[in-house]
C-alpha cells in the first residue's frame, strides 16, 4: 500500500494543491487508442478502476468520457477531495478507501485497471501482490495500464535509504519528487517477468524521460500496458 501518512498530511495541508488537477497525458493516450472510438453508450459498459485515485485528477476525466468509473485510495482525505472534484465536474464514480494490495472486488469485475504513479509507493514484493489482485479482478482480455517510475531515475541513484533493491524510504531533498515517502523505481525487465509469471499477455512497455533543473536531472517513467 501507499505511505498513507505522507499523502494524508499533504492533502490536509495543501488540499487540491498537493496533487495534479488534470489527467496524465499517457493515460489519455492509452484510453484514446483503445476506447475513444466507442460511443458514449458503449463506453458506459466499460468498467474502469483506478488504483490510488487521489483527489481525482484522472478519475473525473474517465467519468466525463462516459466510462463506468471506480476509484480507490488509502487516504481518506484523498477520497473526500476526489468526491469534491467529481462534483465540480458534474460527474459520478464509485469511490472507496481501500488498500490496493487487498482489493474487495469480486473476480472478473473490471475491463480496465489503471495506476498512475500510485503503485510506485509499494515495495517490490507488494507490487507482486498487487499484480495478482489486478489479474484476479480483470475480465478476460481486460487491460492493465500503469505509469510508474523507472530504475534509470536520478532520485533512485542518489539515494542510500534502501528498503529493497529498488525501493527507497524517501526521495531526498534536492531531487525530483522529493519528500513523497516510500518510492519504488522498478525496471522494465522486472515488470515483464512478474506480469508474465502471473499470466498477463501482450505486455508493452514504453519509456518517458523527463528532465528537471535545466536538464541536469532526469526521471524515467515506464508506460506499461498488459492484457489478461
Amino acid at each position: 500500500m501507499k505511505s498513507p501518512n505522507v499523502f494524508e498530511i499533504q492533502y490536509l495541508k495543501s488540499g487540491f494543491n498537493s496533487q495534479r488537477m488534470y489527467p496524465n497525458e499517457s493515460l489519455i493516450s492509452f484510453l484514446g487508442t483503445n476506447y475513444f472510438h466507442l460511443s458514449k453508450e458503449d463506453r458506459g459498459e466499460i468498467k474502469i478502476l483506478e488504483l490510488g485515485c487521489g483527489s481525482g485528477a484522472n478519475l473525473w476525466m474517465i467519468a466525463y468520457e462516459g466510462f463506468n468509473t471506480y476509484g480507490i485510495d488509502f487516504s481518506q482525505a484523498g477520497i473526500q477531495y476526489c468526491k469534491e472534484m467529481l462534483e465540480r465536474r458534474n460527474v459520478t464514480a464509485f469511490l472507496k478507501k481501500e488498500d490496493m494490495t487487498n482489493l474487495s472486488f469480486d473476480d472478473l469485475t473490471f475491463d480496465v485497471i489503471i495506476d498512475v504513479v500510485s503503485m510506485q509507493h509499494l515495495t517490490y514484493d507488494q507490487h507482486i501482490i498487487c499484480y495478482n489482485e489486478i489479474y484476479r479482478c480483470l475480465r478476460p482480455k481486460g487491460k492493465f495500464f500503469s505509469y510508474h517510475l523507472g530504475e534509470n531515475s536520478i532520485s533512485l541513484k542518489s539515494s542510500k535509504q534502501m528498503i529493497d533493491h529498488c525501493t527507497i524510504s524517501n526521495i531526498e531533498k534536492g531531487f525530483p519528487l522529493a519528500e513523497n515517502g516510500q518510492t519504488c523505481f522498478i525496471s522494465a525487465n522486472e515488470v515483464r517477468k512478474e506480469l508474465g509469471k502471473i499470466g498477463f499477455e501482450h505486455v508493452v512497455i514504453d519509456k518517458v524521460i523527463k528532465s528537471y533543473s535545466d536538464q541536469t536531472q532526469y526521471i524515467e517513467y515506464l508506460g506499461i500496458v498488459a492484457e489478461k
